[in-house]
């Protein structure tokens, strides 16, 4: 699945700049070293002349390594994605120099690319022979989702002398879509271990005979068969009465729900150290520690895409709603690589609004959809307010006919707040205040608890786990 969201490659000929040729350092130091000349000069005309000498031999073997450049027009540039572009993971790209001169040219190449994708614009040096590919590898590591607009790449090349060097520039803009955090290979402990846990759900299914309406088999006419489930084209073409068999459904549609209202802006600071941090993100670009400072919705959406992978892999369907002020994204439950692609994509193009999310609005649009009892993994934050949050409302309204997996995302650094002993009086009105919106928050989910909803208390670091954990209790305990 992720090879297809691969970037397709882009090649160009390279084209000259304006003003495209300078004087490289060596140059300049060797006519600094031939004015130095100058000194003696002082006290001897004749040194004068020498160093105009120097100078002038310098310029001329500079000229002569200028002419013996190739024009850029000689230089193919190609740009390609070693894998997929995810948020807050390495992406590696290759850049590939292909030169039709006869020379060996040393190339300092710069890729201008988004900054979403890298602040600074990464570059590489790498030697090109004569028709024979040189590539050089490039790394960035994507800090925003969605659709970024990729620049040309520059080039800065040198012959043998390296007295001088020409620039030039390959146009190989291309729009690419970055994805949320996502799991890069199929033998992840975490998936294998997931794996695991589904096939043994699946050996746990009881499969019915004559119960439920999805298709079984066919089989002869049976005294007390209902006359509705009679084959009538299977009968003409037999001769006698054949009747259909059901068996109980094997898979459910389960919906999962993004609330990409103005909470789902929170931003939180993620630190990597080598190995260490978060499991959804990748290794970092070096040793070094560095940060990716992303929102609560990227977090969701990653945890989207993981239990979109889950349930299908369970066989079940997957359905998605993002809603905000209005809804986002919308695809009806399916399963397969094409509808879990249709997943990532619609989840790269989630945008957290400003505004308010219209939960009502969402219900009701889920209730239109699923007619049907069915799973509805909602993920959502409560907002802080005197009156009942909307979003109960809605999730209660949903609870009556289906079966709703409320993942609330909370911040641990409230409760810490909460809990802190406070040394002044100010700190007591911050422990306080602190302390009454926790309280306010499990009275409201102590009462979807008591309505039926199963309600996951998590963090945006966590959401991923915790929601597949709650979704496989549920196929466990068969409460669909």
């Amino acid at each position: 699945m992720i090879q297809t969201l691969i970037p397709a490659p882009v090649k160009a000929h390279a084209k000259a700049r304006r003003f495209g040729y300078a004087l490289t350092t060596l140059s300049l130091l060797l006519l600094v070293g031939g004015c130095l000349l100058a000194v003696p000069g002082f006290f001897r005309s004749h040194w004068v002349w020498a160093m105009v000498a120097w100078d002038a031999l310098v310029i001329l073997l500079a000229i002569f390594d200028f002419i013996q450049l190739p024009a850029p027009s000689a230089i193919t540039v190609a740009r390609r994605f070693e894998d997929s572009p995810v948020l807050g993971e390495a992406t590696n790209i290759e850049i590939e120099i292909t030169q039709d001169s006869n020379q060996i040219l040393d190339v300092r190449v710069s890729d201008a690319l988004h900054p979403a994708l890298a602040p600074m614009p990464p570059s590489g040096q790498v030697r090109a022979y004569p028709r024979d590919a040189a590539c050089v590898k490039l790394a960035c590591v994507p800090n925003t989702r969605g659709d970024v607009q990729l620049g040309k790449v520059f080039l800065r090349y040198r012959g043998a002398l390296k007295l001088a060097e020409r620039w030039a520039a390959a146009d190989l803009e291309q729009a690419i879509r970055v994805y949320p955090p996502m799991e890069r290979s199929p033998e992840n402990t975490q998936l294998y271990l997931l794996r695991i846990r589904q096939i043994a759900l699946q050996k746990r299914r009881l499969r019915l005979r004559g119960l439920g309406r999805e298709f079984e088999s066919l089989r002869e006419y049976q005294r007390g068969d209902e006359v509705r489930n009679i084959a009538w084209p299977a009968t003409a073409r037999r001769g006698k009465l054949i009747t259909r068999e059901f068996t109980t459904e094997r898979s459910q549609q389960v919906w999962v729900v993004l609330d990409a209202g103005r909470l789902s802006r929170t931003a939180f600071e993620l630190r990597k150290t080598g190995t260490a941090g978060p499991a959804s993100f990748g290794e970092s670009l070096s040793e070094e520690n560095f940060s990716l400072t992303i929102t609560q919705i990227d977090q969701s959406s990653g945890a989207a895409i993981a239990l979109a992978q889950a349930v299908m892999q369970a066989g079940d369907k997957a359905g998605l709603l993002v809603y905000g002020q209005r809804i986002q994204q919308q695809l009806l439950p399916a399963s397969g690589t094409a509808h879990l692609r249709q997943f990532v994509d619609a989840l790269s193009q989630a945008r957290a609004e400003a505004g308010e999310a219209n939960h009502l609005s969402a219900a009701a649009r889920l209730k239109n959809l699923q007619r049907r009892r069915g799973l509805i993994l909602w993920i959502t934050e409560l907002a802080d307010s005197a009156r009942r949050p909307e979003v109960v409302e809605a999730v209660l309204d949903l609870a009556r006919r289906h079966m709703i997996v409320l993942v609330v995302l909370g911040h641990p650094e409230l409760d810490a707040t909460a809990a802190a002993q406070p040394e002044n009086v100010d700190q007591l009105f911050v422990a306080t205040a602190a302390a009454e919106i926790l309280e306010r928050r499990r009275a409201l989910l102590a009462r979807l608890r008591s309505q039926g909803v199963l309600v996951v208390e998590t963090s945006p670091g966590s959401v991923k786990a915790d929601a597949i954990n709650q979704y496989l209790e549920v196929k466990a305990r068969g409460l669909v």
